[in-house]
């Protein structure tokens, strides 16, 4: 009996490590997906990516739409690259992710740039995992 909870276990903890890890990599494919919006000018392929209740700081995603769309009205281009990222899941749907990203902008013939670190937050839905707060 104690070899077959033993083997059960070890089952269950494979399972367990096999859904974190392709979690993690449906997190990191939103992430990078927001980075490829954001310098693509592609407000539709960002929106995709938010989740439909998001809440942060008394923002909704309408609000969230409405200042990327001013972002990329305000700039031709713009180039964003996150990198360092950290994932932590709360639980089976909430997940937290730490990362640091620089954001370049081109403005008056000039590239401008700012690297900022953020904690977005993850929210997992009916189509997957989505941002959910942070932005």
């Amino acid at each position: 009996m104690h070899k077959l909870s033993s083997r059960l276990l070890a089952v269950v903890i494979v399972l367990f490590l096999t859904a974190c890890s392709s979690d993690k990599s449906e997190i990191h494919q939103i992430l990078d997906a927001r980075d490829q919006a954001v310098s693509s000018h592609d407000l539709s392929a960002y929106k995709k990516l938010i989740h439909p209740e998001y809440e942060h700081l008394g923002q909704n995603l309408a609000d969230i739409s409405k200042r990327i769309e001013q972002l990329f009205s305000k700039f031709d281009t713009l180039e964003m690259k996150s990198s360092d990222r950290v994932i932590y899941f709360v639980d089976d749907e909430y997940a937290q992710c730490e990362q640091s990203y620089i954001l370049r902008v081109k403005a008056d013939n000039d590239w401008r740039s700012i690297a900022q670190k953020e904690r977005i937050e993850m929210r997992k839905s009916a189509s997957g995992w989505k941002i959910s707060g942070g932005l």
